[in-house]
């Protein structure tokens, strides 16, 4: 935020990061351990009064000088040059802390060089055990340097008490200093047999070869078998936080891992083969195929300690963003580019003519730190290619929660959208097809005024949503159910239950279902609906419900719609377009994506049971006793990523016309009933406070309207929204606001509640949750039209004569009915 913006595409800062320090610091080390190795062989030849043995010692220094002193030196600026430009706030932040340690580091320096230069320039003009003595100097000098820079290190991954008390000490001697010292002096002296195979494979003779073959082996693989159990130590002695990012939390640390823990046996099978079991069959070639197998080894290190304290440069002082931790907290909530000081002027501000261009400058601010635009490393592209606009932007609103290898997103939802939308233009633009749902022609049933009985029937649920993919993963099925009463009509009419039969006939299928009977009403099983059809997509399809007497004469029938979706909004963000002829229903691929981050997030191995053609049933865990209930753990997890999107956050998941009735119509939204999105989740979380799962979700949650405890805890299809809430006593409601106040158990939901006489069922008159009437669309309509030829709640407007033989003049089954 306070200094330019080093911009960049193909190559990001993590890849330059990459290169540079890990060649650097790789020969930096080579520089310690390949010290005490020319003291050492120097030494061996004095003894032994070697001349071939003294010459490679004299050529092997020269080689060590030139790598260690120019190339080490150039690459030591390149780092300098590549921190400053990448993270300018992380490297103040060290300049200043350790302005003691870079000036001592400074000397140790300087003595390294001039005791190298006088080393090998002076090799033939001093006495053999002066020259030595100048050798010793040098090691001695090289390993302050390590101790010094050692320090520093460390302490960007594990500060210590520093982050309170501010002390150079403790900044020095943090938690990790010890291991990580002895690790690297270890590795020090792995390198320097490494690098010795490679000027040792040059030798002619055979006896020469083979006996610093031999010796560079004893290095690399005494320094390899401490570089383990060293290694170990270095893991054991992080923090819980890091070393939980390094064990558990990051897959990218997975990978590396498994490349350092690969790599080793190489390299010990390798050293061994050269010292022992083959030493005159060593030449160039594997020497630097082994060399550079080491380099892998310790690349794969260097990204696993790297790994260990993201999303940070500096431990809880600076984001990798090059954001400090204050200046997070100081601008949370605020725009980020008024406050950025080398931003243009015209982009301080987003609008719908500037938004890509300040896409790119946010891109620039918060991703190209770490990520490349179609590059070799931390590619962007490929990352969010599965994801649409949207699901770009609610996973740059969950960043830094569930995941604390990125940092939080800093700015306010035009920025993070303007973010959103420039990586998604980047790629391929992913955007599953949905097709409009396809016209066909419904009667309503027929009524006569003079028929004995009224039927009333309707879906048992507004919108059932199916999420499943046939034999891989099933969270909700393709089914739905009726329910029904049979009116007989009269004064009073009577709510018949015996003595008749009700049957549904599903206008896609050549199958009758019975309704039975049950508490003052009729229900038929879960009747399987499949809306993707030869015709085209329709999620209201229609049924044909009949009463019948015993001897099978209809008394009355309806035509009513059995709703049925299986368009979740999964592949928003886990890719995948629509698996049933680009119509309905998750892909494969979007399947997979949900299974695979499942493993990595919960340490499942869901992938290889469904490879092994076995399903996933996500009921058999998430049950409210094994893990947390279905809902609350979607609800929750989600939240966190689409925290402060509104209602957007329903529409993000639930189908776009999961809401189509009346409160449609007169503007109501999801979250008028339900709550945003994080307080719907933290209420159905309160529900399982105990399990850990639930308290952790529920940190990560800021309620929008209340403080979380304020919020009522709720079972999901138990507790609902209760209707009465806005329309107290029945009247016109009061509020636009049914959230917080639940309905105590399950006889209370509105599917299950009845009249004031506890005869008709609200639903009879009103139709399905979410689709009450009049509805805004006119398939849910069929039964008022049919009964009253408009769409409206039944017996409304003075038709009480569907039921009953002449209109009521008093509001018979609840106060506020609309008589007239």
């Amino acid at each position: 935020m306070e200094y330019p913006i080093w911009h960049l595409t193909t190559f990001g800062g993590g890849f330059w990061i990459a290169a540079v320090a890990t060649l650097h610091v790789f020969v930096a080390q080579f520089a310690v351990g390949g010290g005490l190795f020319l003291v050492v062989a120097e030494k061996m030849a004095a003894r032994t009064g070697s001349a071939e043995l003294l010459d490679y010692v004299k050529k092997h220094s020269r080689f060590f000088m030139l790598l260690t002193m120019v190339f080490g030196g150039v690459s030591g600026v390149a780092l300098w040059f590549t921190m400053a430009l990448l993270s300018p706030q992380g490297t103040i932040v060290l300049v200043r802390e350790f302005l003691f340690a870079w000036a001592t580091e400074w000397v140790w320096f300087v003595g390294e060089i001039v005791a190298l230069l006088i080393y090998y320039y002076y090799w033939d003009r001093m006495k053999r055990e002066d020259h030595v003595k100048i050798g010793w100097f040098y090691f001695l000098f090289a390993w302050l340097s390590l101790f010094t820079i050692n320090g520093v290190i460390s302490f960007m991954l594990t500060p210590g008490n520093w982050v309170e008390t501010r002390d150079f000490w403790d900044a020095v001697f943090n938690p990790t200093f010890w291991p990580s010292l002895f690790f690297r002096s270890a590795l020090c002296a792995m390198l320097a047999g490494l690098f010795g195979f490679v000027t040792a494979a040059l030798l002619k003779g055979d006896e020469i070869r083979c006996l610093m073959i031999r010796f560079c082996g004893l290095w690399t693989l005494g320094g390899l078998l401490l570089v383990l159990p060293l290694g170990y130590w270095y893991l054991v002695a992080l923090p819980p936080d890091q070393a939980m990012l390094v064990m558990y939390k990051s897959y990218r640390v997975a990978f590396f891992m498994k490349v350092f823990m690969y790599t080793a046996p190489l390299i010990l099978a390798g050293g061994l083969f050269m010292a022992v079991c083959s030493p005159r069959r060593v030449n160039f070639p594997s020497a630097m195929l082994l060399l550079c197998l080491a380099l892998v080894f310790y690349g794969s290190f260097e990204f696993m300690r790297e790994a260990g304290r993201k999303p940070y440069v500096v431990w809880k002082e600076v984001y990798s963003t090059n954001i400090t931790v204050k200046q997070a907290r100081e601008f949370a909530g605020k725009p980020i580019l008024q406050n950025a000081k080398w931003v243009p002027e015209n982009l301080r501000e987003v609008t719908d003519e500037n938004m890509l261009q300040a896409g790119s400058w946010l891109y620039q601010m918060q991703c190209a730190p770490c990520h490349s635009i179609n590059g070799p490393m931390n590619d962007i592209v490929p990352r969010t290619a599965k994801y649409t606009a949207a699901g770009i932007d609610a996973f740059i609103s969950g960043m830094g929660r569930i995941n604390k290898y990125m940092p939080e997103f800093i700015g306010v939802p035009a920025e993070r959208k303007a973010l959103a939308q420039y990586i998604y233009s980047l790629g391929p633009k992913h955007d599953p097809a949905s097709s409009e749902p396809v016209e066909a022609d419904i009667a309503p049933g027929p009524f006569k005024n003079d028929q004995e009985y009224s039927l009333m029937a309707w879906p048992l649920e507004g919108l059932h949503l199916a999420v499943e993919k046939d034999g891989t993963l099933l969270l909700s099925e393709k089914r739905a159910a009726v329910r029904a009463q049979l009116i007989l009509r009269g004064d009073p009419p009577e709510v018949v239950s015996e003595d008749v039969k009700l049957v549904c006939v599903p206008g896609w299928q050549n199958k009758t279902y019975d309704l039975k009977a049950a508490e003052g009403f009729f229900q038929s099983p879960e009747i399987e609906v499949n809306p993707v059809t030869t015709d085209g997509y329709q999620p209201l399809p229609s049924v044909q419900v009949k009463a019948l007497d015993k001897s099978g004469k209809v008394l009355a029938e309806t035509t009513i719609v059995l709703p049925v979706s299986t368009r979740p909004g999964c592949n928003n963000c886990h890719g995948g377009n629509w698996a049933d002829d680009g119509q309905g229903g998750l892909a494969e691929s979007t399947v997979m994506d949900i299974v695979s981050l499942h493993d990595r997030d919960n340490h499942t191995d869901f992938k290889s049971l469904i490879n092994e053609g076995q399903g996933i049933d996500c009921l058999r865990c998430h049950d409210g006793y094994i893990q947390l209930e279905a809902s609350a753990a979607l609800h929750g997890f989600h939240a966190v990523y689409l925290s402060g999107h509104g209602n957007d956050a329903c529409m993000m998941c639930h189908p776009q016309d999961s809401l189509r009735g009346l409160h449609l119509d007169v503007g109501m939204e999801c979250v008028n009933c339900h709550g945003a999105m994080e307080d719907h989740s933290l209420a159905l979380l309160k529900a399982e406070a105990d399990m850990p799962a639930a308290k952790r979700l529920m940190s990560l949650i800021m309620p929008t309207e209340l403080d979380v405890a304020e919020i009522n805890a709720r079972k999901p299809w138990v507790q609902e929204p209760d209707c009465l809430t806005c329309h107290a006593e029945f009247g016109p409601p009061e509020t636009d606001s049914a959230f917080n106040k639940w309905t105590e158990n399950r006889g209370g939901l509105f599917r299950n509640r009845k009249d004031e006489m506890g005869a008709v069922m609200c639903a009879a008159c009103h139709n399905a949750p979410h689709a009450i009437f009049p509805a805004a669309d006119e398939r849910d309509n069929l039964r008022a039209l049919q009964y009253m030829g408009e769409a409206q709640p039944i017996g409304a407007g003075g038709t009480c004569t569907v039921c009953h033989e002449e209109d009521m003049g008093y509001p018979a089954h609840h106060p506020g009915m609309g008589l007239e």
